[in-house]
């Protein structure tokens, strides 16, 4: 089951679809080069869309999961966002007031961004959707992602 987000507009779920090139097995990048489903579908209506593209490494996706599992537990992150090496999909911490976590916005920019502009306002190119995340929420959805990831393990190591 894809991990999943959803606001009063939409659900927007991200899984793994496979790696790249699946008979590189020896080359640190090319071998761990994950292909990421993104689908987004309307909470009103029948409209959905969905993409499959090259988005992140394994250990990318794999500190992404780190990131989320950090944010739902309230520890501090080293940084309020989180992106990978193709620049499509990005996390946004929401804060309030008070610093406290109110939700995640998530970017998606080129391949990642749905087709009409009527449903899914863009600014400067960039879709932006707001979620409400509380910590089950953000468990679930790094859960969703590590259970994904972890039939895709990092192959060759970084350096090798």
């Amino acid at each position: 089951m894809p991990a999943a987000l959803t606001n009063d507009r939409f659900r927007l779920e991200m899984s793994v679809a496979g790696y790249e090139f699946p008979a590189i097995l020896d080359a640190p990048e090319d071998s761990n080069w994950l292909v990421i489903r993104v689908a987004l579908q309307s909470v009103h209506g029948a409209w959905r869309w969905q993409v499959e593209d090259a988005g992140a490494l394994t250990w990318e996706l794999d500190g992404c999961i780190g990131w989320l599992f950090d944010l739902s537990e309230g520890r501090p992150v080293a940084q309020e966002f989180y992106g990978f090496s193709e620049p499509d999909i990005l996390f946004e911490t929401i804060r309030g007031d008070d610093g406290g976590l109110l939700g995640l916005a998530v970017q998606l920019m080129d391949e990642f961004q749905p087709p009409t502009k009527v449903l899914v306002p863009r600014q400067n190119n960039i879709v932006s959707l707001r979620f409400h995340t509380p910590p089950d929420v953000l468990r679930a959805f790094a859960e969703g992602l590590a259970a994904d990831l972890a039939r895709f393990p990092q192959r060759a190591a970084p350096g090798q």
